[in-house]
């Protein structure tokens, strides 16, 4: 028999005796197990419209109820071990596991039972919102009003027996930051400030996404006081939630508390330095950990400057700064144990070595640093990434024994340069998966935390970042390519009875799209000089990509009732096409700027369009604040347009261009792609050049006709070449309505013989303009599939086109291989080599990939490699690769220049931003089939692209770089 829950079973039970309860409250269970209970309670009623009763009188329980309890806090779960009903040895000792079983009789009445014994608090937590998810009841249904698709009657097997993994990641979290003025004025209108109704619902959020963690807003709150008191805190310890500080926040004290607790007649001193007031700062400290010490912290320790700067001037010699972090530590070590646990190692404890304090940790060649040292025995050391998303250093396989282990300080939200991005989510799955499971895999399993900002439009990374860290087998190294199984996951859960399976695929479509977007370039760091405005079509080619997702979300939703739109519209809608909108209006700024340089009276039409891009994005943060009766009221407050320095201070909307129309008609021909363009003047340039067709896949290329005036203006083209079609031979502008005429040349090679060029005539009020054509008819058979050719003096390739992709084994058997990681890359995708961890020598036990390719001319080349804007996994600043053209010797180069330094040098900034780092490397080449091949060597490399071609002549400047050229079987 199954055990089931129902409408029916539901409606009979009344609040008023309780009889045929569903659910039995145990009083031995901590009471925040209770709470949650009634969360789920609340979630049952959701599914079938009628909530179910609870108890704690076993007599009143329904013929089928659940039971929940923990290890060694449940005398019933010990009861029913003993009647051999379950065995709780399995999860006995270990971290927040549940085992979840359906049972027969175990109580007089009570035919099926559904258990859920915890082996520690978290362990019950989740085994109770496991119930919820198999409910179809999304972690987000409190957060974002995600609600759950009705049901009638809900089973299971009646021999079910699930028993959780425990969690990959000990601690995951996330963190709220840089809160003003978004989050700030959203919990203060909603809760009246940053307190323990506002904090309910962030540790629900973080309990149902399986995350135990948190760093609290510490911008202008104080966690522990503003509960009021100290009620944040005590709800936190209530949930089991994990309470952490940030990086700056030691000994259980937020950074804010000092500056109202400081003065000249206070017993902290008025002075936040460990030298000048190390009586006074000692005495904060140690009264942070008496006041939270009982509750379960990881205490950071360390300490850093005020409002998160340096913690010493810069005159401070590198030893002087270790030897001060170091008898801090020190001094804090001593406070644990005198007023949490004599046992240091008993007390989760976490370093983080964040910006300057790397250095201090490492030292260098004339300083030993903190590595290794007794006081940084059982604390976690806490790496970060350049908080751009790029991880820095990653433990060397000695430092992996580390007792304390390692943790990992992400970023969805950064408040600093080169420019700051904390508007609505940026975040691309792939890239998170790419990053952070090479931090698993480097031994960073301790603590995971991911700074969210203000947490709204950041749920879908955060589900993923957290998923990832409770069960890494499922998501994790193993799961190549799995991002967008997981997305349809997300959908599935959250839209769930909203959209049917067609209209998900369309979802699908708009959440890809738009973070794909975004990670080539975030929002708020886009302008009008990003995107090339002709070069390859990358402009015009992203403008449609970008409309196809806009008209997307739109017919979306127009089909979400009024019901359900407010979730669609804060979890997709809003973050999809807040961004879209942002960077179509930053695209055509472009388009306007390059338009009114030639005095196309197109760029007066873009203007317009920039306009209302402009009004749209105050619309759509309008909309936001007021949808669902303002629930989202703030969050769209961060300045988001314009950046001009690493902050907000100076932002700037876009300038548009107007164009004065000419004072008669004039017309001007430009070839698509090019930057090419003329008149068609009689004494000036009146010849353009189409060479699109020497590609031989290409079968279509165009040129533009623009108004210069507001004049009726006339044309007329011509072609003598019967294997030339324009798709119009004849047509006139006005500038004003019409503005241009894209015309289409469409190629036939059958019809060529041994034509190899072509003349368009385009006739002009201000003259005639010849456009030479040129074209092959060799499609290069005599090369092997997947050669590259070399047709327009340059070749371009997306990585993953190799000709071979070579593995290698190790003396043990063990294969060492590059491998696609689809969707990844600014334009396709990447390779890289796994395992991750690998240092790899060439020759011996180095994979490469191999490159085919034919150039005209022998002689010295440049090969530009295109790269992941991958740190250095080690402090040395390499990151070594090897290339080799033809049977030339291996080059074995360092891809990082000398100048370079992570989260400082102006090419790090300029490599973040474009999310990009580019590599020339010059190599020999032969007139006729060359190779290339590429090795691995250092880990975290990952190649997106490689352009060749002859030396001193560099493709057109583009930011996405050169489209992909021919290669044979394209």
């Amino acid at each position: 028999m199954e055990f089931t829950i129902n409408r029916d079973m539901l409606k009979s039970v009344t609040a008023v005796d309780h009889t045929g309860s569903l659910i039995y409250q145990e009083k031995e269970a901590f009471s925040g197990i209770h709470k949650i209970a009634r969360k789920v309670m609340g979630d049952v009623e959701l599914v079938f419209g009628y909530a179910p009763q609870a108890t704690s009188d076993r007599k009143k329980l329904g013929k089928h109820a659940v039971l929940y309890g923990t290890l060694n806090h449940s005398p019933m779960l010990h009861e029913l071990e003993e009647k051999q009903l379950i065995d709780l040895s399995e999860v006995k000792g270990k971290r927040e596991v549940y085992l979840f079983q359906v049972i027969e009789n175990p109580f007089e009445d009570v035919e099926k039972a559904l258990v859920i014994a915890g082996s520690d608090k978290r362990g019950t937590i989740y085994g109770l919102f496991h119930l919820s998810e198999l409910l179809g009841v999304s972690p987000l249904v409190d957060w974002c009003d995600v609600k759950p698709k009705h049901k009638e009657s809900f089973s299971l097997s009646g021999d079910l027996k699930y028993l959780s993994k425990e969690p990959y990641v000990r601690y995951r979290g996330f963190f709220i930051n840089d809160e003003w003025p978004a989050f700030g004025n959203w919990t203060t209108k909603n809760f009246g400030g940053f307190n323990a109704e506002m904090y309910d619902h962030v540790f629900e959020l973080l309990l149902r996404l399986k995350g135990n963690y948190l760093w609290p807003a510490m911008w202008s709150a104080r966690f522990s006081e503003d509960g009021p008191g100290l009620l944040n805190a005590v709800l936190a310890d209530e949930y089991g939630v994990v309470m952490g500080a940030s990086h700056h926040e030691p000994c259980l004290r937020n950074g804010e508390e000092y500056k109202y607790l400081r003065g000249k007649d206070s017993i902290y001193g008025d002075a936040w330095n460990f030298i000048a007031n190390r009586e006074g700062i000692t005495k904060f400290w140690k009264d942070g950990l008496k006041r939270n010490g009982n509750f379960e912290n990881v205490i950071t320790v360390g300490m850093r400057g005020e409002a998160d700067t340096t913690i010493m001037g810069k005159d401070a010699t590198l030893a002087d700064n270790i030897e001060l972090l170091r008898n801090v530590i020190q001094t804090q070590n001593q406070l644990i144990r005198e007023n949490i646990n004599p046992n240091l190692s008993e007390v989760p404890r976490m370093l983080a070595l964040y910006k300057e304090v790397e250095p201090f940790f490492y030292g260098d060649e004339h300083t030993a640093g903190l590595i290794g040292s007794e006081e940084l025995e059982d604390i976690i050391l806490m790496l970060c990434d350049d908080n751009h998303g790029n991880l820095r250093t990653l433990p060397t396989e000695e430092m992996r024994s580390h007792s304390g282990g390692y943790g990992m300080y992400y970023h969805f939200d950064y408040h600093g340069g080169p420019i700051s991005y904390e508007w609505i989510n940026s975040s691309y799955l792939p890239k998170i998966w790419e990053q952070m499971t090479m931090a698993y895999d480097f031994g960073v399993r301790d603590l995971w935390i991911v700074n969210v900002g203000d947490i709204a439009t950041q749920e879908f990374p955060l589900s993923y970042f957290l998923d990832l860290a409770y069960d890494f087998e499922k998501w994790g190294t193993s799961a190549k390519n799995k991002t967008d199984d997981y997305t349809r996951k997300w959908i599935d859960t959250q839209f769930d009875g909203v959209f049917n399976e067609v209209k998900k695929e369309k979802v699908f479509e708009l959440l890809t799209g738009y973070t794909k977007m975004a990670h080539n370039r975030r929002p708020e760091h886009m302008n009008a000089e990003v995107y090339h405005p002709v070069h390859y079509r990358e402009t015009d080619q992203t403008l449609q990509q970008i409309d196809y997702l806009l008209k997307a979300a739109e017919e979306l939703y127009k089909q979400v009732d009024s019901e359900k739109l407010p979730k669609f519209f804060s979890l997709v809608y809003y973050p999809a096409v807040g961004n879209l909108n942002l960077q179509k209006m930053w695209l055509l700024t472009g388009k306007n700027h390059d338009d009114a340089k030639l005095g196309k009276m197109e760029a007066n039409k873009l203007a317009e369009q920039i306009r209302a891009c402009l009004t749209r994005d105050r619309e759509l943060v309008e909309q936001y604040h007021t949808i669902d009766n303002g629930k989202w009221y703030g969050m769209g407050m961060s300045e988001h347009i314009g950046f001009t320095n690493w902050n907000e201070e100076g932002c700037q909307n876009p300038i548009l261009m107007q164009v004065f129309p000419a004072n008669k008609p004039r017309l001007i021909v430009s070839i698509d792609g090019t930057n090419q363009h003329s008149e068609g003047p009689a004494w000036h340039n009146n010849t353009l050049y189409l060479d699109a067709f020497l590609q031989p896949h290409i079968e279509e290329a165009t040129f533009t006709i623009s108004s210069l005036s507001e004049k009726n203006a006339e044309f007329m083209i011509t072609c003598e070449n019967q294997w030339l079609t324009c798709s119009k031979t004849s047509g006139s502008l006005d500038g004003r309505d019409k503005t241009s005429e894209v015309i289409q040349v469409s190629i036939n090679r059958k019809e060529m013989g041994d034509d190899s060029e072509g003349r368009i005539v385009v006739e002009m009020p201000c003259g005639t303009c010849t456009i030479l054509v040129y074209a092959a008819q060799n499609d290069y058979k005599e090369f092997p599939e997947r050669t590259f050719i070399d047709t327009n003096g340059y070749i371009s390739i997306e990585a993953e086109h190799y000709f071979l992709n070579k593995e290698a084994v190790n003396q043990q058997g063990d294969m060492y291989r590059f491998e696609v990681l689809e969707g990844y890359g600014k334009t396709l995708s990447a390779m890289k080599a796994f395992p991750t961890t690998k240092h790899f020598s060439v020759g011996e036990d180095a994979p490469y990939l191999e490159y085919h390719f034919v150039v005209l001319e022998a002689g010295t080349h440049e090969v530009e490699l295109y790269l992941q804007p991958s740190n250095p996994v080690t402090k040395d600043n390499t990151l070594f690769c090897g290339i080799q053209a033809n049977e030339d010797d291996i080059n074995i180069v360092n891809i990082i220049p000398e100048e370079y330094i992570v989260g400082e040098s102006d090419n790090w900034g300029v490599d973040v931003l474009n999310n990009i780092h580019r590599y020339c490397h010059r190599i020999e080449c032969k007139a006729g089939l060359n190779t290339l091949r590429i090795y691995a060597v250092s880990p975290g490399y990952v190649l997106e692209k490689l352009v060749i071609y002859p030396e001193g002549k560099k493709p057109a400047a583009s930011y996405l770089g050169p489209t992909e050229t021919y290669y044979v079987g394209k």
